[in-house]
């Protein structure tokens, strides 16, 4: 009787041959090549999937501009600081349907300072398990109640919050998630959160650090989306990701929250002020709406690529895409892949479960088809290199 013969691709190479091949492409490709102007090692921008500027506003002329004023035009460092800042808390207000906003230093510093106006330790607090980490350290340090919930199901809410307005308390009942969650791209479904919560007379806070400006036709967000803009009580975060500067927002329907949350807060630089209000001014407008339509379509078409391929693709489309990897090798695989030019963020323990390690590949703006293409070419290479042994044949049928 014939011996079994080894399975051949359509190029007529066995499943052995072909991870061979894959892995032989990645390591003819070589080290990444150094950066002229810093001598430092770096990648091509088309490869760079660290970094977190969905919208590519960083080397937009307008925010560049903005970011070294001219010299005469508001000479006065202060003066310049503070009419950009009531500009974009203008701005910010009006795009997230709320009447009143405020900005800070940092998305943190946001975070804290929100929290400590509003909180009083008679206060339960429902905490998304995907929410930043400064809201749960803002919560404990004002020593309210805290019952964390995992991100995504809207059941777990509804099933604690029933269970806690019922409970005899005197202060309020709060409900703090993430649009977004950071590590895993889940989308919260804000419409029916905001319905339980008014059902329950709970205050809902939502954190939007992920989508502000990146989601949504008018860049309004998982909000603008689902329809509830306006609808929110208290609307926070870091700007940092889409608008080209350090900074973080609170926007919020109660103006008693004003003088509170602004007391003791660490103000937005001059120079970071007018560089987030210029990146607003494009993220908003009309070129803002291109922007995001190639952002939607990247994501899109790199996540069909890796699901295609077999890899573990989690969350929703969103400029993060994460990719779950095997525990043991998550390591030797990045090390690989970015051997050959793109750049990754390993997430590990403990920002991450031990037990599921995984690749957070940011998108902006500025990527194309091929700079996708290619990053999900090579990462069905790694993955060839380490899930299939060279010495194993599967048998033809």
């Amino acid at each position: 009787m014939p011996g079994l013969a080894p399975a051949r691709s359509s190029a007529g190479l066995t499943d052995a041959d072909d991870a061979a091949v894959g892995l032989a492409r990645l390591l003819t490709r070589g080290l990444p090549g150094r950066d002229p102007s810093t001598g430092k090692a770096g990648c091509r921008p088309g490869q760079n999937f660290a970094a977190q500027d969905y919208l590519g506003l960083l080397r937009h002329p307008a925010v560049q501009a903005a970011a070294c004023p001219a010299p005469g035009r508001l000479p006065d460092p202060d003066a310049r600081a503070a009419a950009s800042r009531r500009a974009l808390e203008t701005r910010l207000a009006a795009v997230l349907n709320l009447p009143h906003a405020a900005t800070f230093a940092s998305g943190a510093e946001a975070i804290r300072q929100t929290f400590t106006a509003i909180l009083s330790p008679d206060d339960v607090v429902l905490l998304d398990s995907a929410a930043p980490a400064a809201m749960s350290e803002a919560v404990l340090a004002r020593r309210a109640g805290l019952h964390r919930f995992p991100s995504g199901p809207v059941g777990a809410v509804e099933r604690r919050l029933a269970r806690l307005a019922r409970q005899h308390r005197r202060g309020r009942l709060v409900l703090a998630v993430a649009a977004v969650s950071e590590h895993g791209s889940r989308i919260a479904d804000l419409a029916e959160l905001a319905m339980l919560a008014r059902l329950h007379q709970a205050l809902l806070i939502v954190d939007v650090s992920q989508d502000l400006g990146a989601i949504g036709p008018d860049g309004g967000g998982v909000m603008e989306v689902q329809g509830c803009l306006g609808r929110v009580d208290i609307v926070l975060g870091s700007l940092a990701n889409c608008f080209g500067a350090e900074g973080g927002f609170a926007a919020f329907r109660d103006p008693g929250f004003g003088p509170g949350i602004r007391r003791d807060a660490r103000p937005l630089s001059a120079g970071n002020a007018g560089t987030i209000l210029a990146a607003a001014e494009v993220a908003f407008g009309v070129e803002g709406r291109r922007l995001r339509r190639n952002l939607q379509g990247v994501s899109l078409r790199l996540r069909n690529h890796l699901m295609a391929d077999g890899a573990r693709v989690i969350g929703g489309a969103a400029p993060l895409v994460p990719v779950l990897l095997p525990a043991k090798t998550a390591l030797p695989r990045t090390a690989l892949l970015e051997s050959a030019g793109p750049r990754v963020t390993l997430l590990q323990a403990p920002v991450v479960s031990f037990h599921a390690p995984r690749w957070r590949i940011g998108l902006n703006a500025g990527h194309g088809p091929a700079d996708i293409d290619d990053l999900a070419d090579l990462i069905r290479d790694v993955n060839r290199a380490f899930d299939r042994s060279p010495g194993r044949r599967r048998a033809a049928v």
